[in-house]
């Protein structure tokens, strides 16, 4: 078996993983990460224009708070948040939060090199 046989496997199956961590992440992380930012204007915003329960409107919910835990320092300077709403926020929460789509950025890479060893 070569090694880009073996490469192309882990690849696709890594896939079915990622895609999984990211819907788990979305349905069973969303409405506890909302409810820290109950209060929040631009959160409520989007709960309002975004209907709650449609999948795509949840991913851009998710989204969001995704963007606002990614990059805290820019969102309480751009106003999004305050330092206060980010501390009451579980450590925990914020890595299920953040780091299944770092991995996405990470896979989609991998994928480009696939792409480019093809």
């Amino acid at each position: 078996m070569s090694f880009f046989l073996v490469y192309t496997l882990v690849m696709i199956i890594g896939t079915f993983v990622v895609l999984g961590l990211i819907l788990y992440a979305g349905h069973t992380k969303l409405d506890e990460l909302e409810s820290y930012f109950s209060e929040n204007a631009e959160v409520r915003k989007y709960w309002q224009r975004w209907e709650r329960n449609q999948q795509l409107n949840r991913g851009n919910r998710m989204a969001l708070l995704i963007d606002i835990l990614r990059t805290p320092k820019r969102s309480v300077k751009d106003g999004l948040v305050t330092e206060v709403e980010l501390a009451a926020i579980p450590l925990a929460l914020k890595r299920w939060a953040v780091w299944p789509y770092r991995l996405v950025m990470f896979w989609a890479v991998s994928w480009g090199f696939w792409g480019t060893w093809l």
